[in-house]
């Protein structure tokens, strides 16, 4: 199911959050108005993560954080641009991953040549 990852700004303060429908956490956040969202299969690793990031700004006993404009355009790239959707991606997937599973393979390979059959051979020569 689609989640979505929210920056709602009410005021001064920043709610960060994550809801199924975001309509309705727009309706429950007025006056609040939307900064930015993602839509996303798994929210909980990147609200986490923001939340992490911005742990020295929350209000305690909320979910309302007072962010610096720099904090705001951080938060609002992570969810809207370029690096949204790769942002906490592995490294290694697609071609990168085939091309570091070959690498592997043959130095795997050269090295147990180099150093396990080429000594038993050169024995018996």
């Amino acid at each position: 199911m689609v989640s979505y990852v929210y920056l709602i700004q009410n005021g001064d303060l920043f709610n960060i959050g994550f809801t199924n429908n975001l309509e309705r956490a727009r309706i429950d956040l007025r006056p609040g108005e939307l900064i930015a969202f993602l839509s996303t299969e798994k929210p909980e690793p990147l609200i986490k993560n923001l939340r992490k990031l911005y742990v020295d700004n929350r209000i305690p006993g909320s979910d309302y954080y007072r962010l610096s404009n720099s904090q705001v355009k951080e938060c609002r790239t992570l969810l809207e641009g370029d690096g949204s959707n790769n942002y906490f991606q592995p490294f290694l997937k697609g071609p990168r991953l085939f091309i570091f599973f070959m690498f592997s393979w043959f130095f795997v390979t050269y090295i147990i040549i180099e150093f396990a059959i080429d000594p038993i051979l050169s024995r018996f020569s």
